[in-house]
């Protein structure tokens, strides 16, 4: 079994609430929820920071992105991540 760090942080107290609600939700300590929540979130910054470094190096050897390009990059995350309706991802 790997070591465990034992820390202590405060969170603002509606967070805390919400923590205690999906781990009793789910049947888990705490600790487990938060564990998971940390994976997650260590995992999606390294891509973040992964891609920014891809762009930047791209940038570096091609030039700046053009604001069409960027528009068009900004439309197409929306629509991966959900947050353009659909009327909107086909409309232009």
């Amino acid at each position: 079994m790997s070591e465990k760090a034992k820390l202590s942080i405060s969170l603002e107290e509606e967070l805390g609430a919400r923590l205690r609600a999906l781990a009793a939700q789910r049947q888990e300590q705490i600790s487990t929820v938060v564990t998971h929540a940390l994976v997650d979130y260590f995992a999606n910054e390294e891509r973040r920071l992964e891609g920014l470094a891809a762009m930047a190096e791209y940038q570096h050897e091609h030039g700046a992105f053009t604001a069409e390009e960027r528009r068009a990059a900004s439309e197409r995350v929306d629509e991966l991540m959900g947050w353009a309706a659909a009327s909107e991802r086909h409309s232009a």
